[in-house]
């Protein structure tokens, strides 16, 4: 007599249901403590700011060589650092928009592959203020012309609006400190 033998089943029953079960524990965990953990850094709430930001559609101009604008043209308010395009001439162009409130975030992009850190604020309209802020970026954008953006009497940046802003921007400092100087003007719990 002979006994045929058919293909060989391994049964883990029990250590799949056992290795299923802890499996599912360190998820149920992980889920846990993710939602009483954020990760990453907490969303910025809204304040309403100890200075307004302003964002005005600029155009420049050279100054001539004795230092002054030409007519029609004048500097913006002094530049709270040294920037491209700092020492040029400005006119400026319809009306600017003056942001009262506004959730404020530090930012900071490490330095990498021989470039040096990036500092600024990102800086989240409330929804009252998201409409202003599309249509004169979408002006500046569509027009080519800058937006100079001050804050306490100085300006902060005059930039090439690269696509139009739908409720954030970023303001630029030239170093850390300048980035937690901007954001304690703008809201004193910073």
């Amino acid at each position: 007599m002979t006994q045929q033998r058919g293909p060989t089943v391994r049964r883990f029953g029990r250590r799949t249901a056992r290795a299923g079960f802890v499996l599912a524990a360190i998820s149920l965990t992980m889920a846990a403590c993710s939602q009483a953990l954020p990760l990453g850094p907490a969303p910025a709430t809204q304040h309403h700011l100890n200075s307004a930001i302003v964002l005005q559609i600029v155009v420049s101009q050279p100054s001539s060589s004795a230092g002054s604008c030409p007519a029609g043209y004048a500097r913006l308010p002094k530049a709270a650092s040294q920037f491209p395009g700092s020492d040029q001439c400005y006119r400026r162009l319809g009306k600017p928009l003056t942001i009262t409130a506004a959730a404020v975030s530090y930012l900071q992009q490490p330095a990498m592959n021989q470039q040096p850190a990036d500092y600024g604020l990102g800086i989240t309209v409330p929804a009252a203020d998201k409409a202003g802020l599309l249509a004169i970026t979408t002006t500046a954008y569509h027009s080519r012309d800058q937006i100079a953006t001050i804050v306490a009497g100085k300006t902060w940046s005059v930039a090439n609006v690269v696509a139009p802003f739908t409720g954030r921007f970023e303001i630029p400092a030239q170093n850390a400190n300048q980035a937690l100087q901007l954001q304690r003007t703008l809201i004193s719990s910073a």
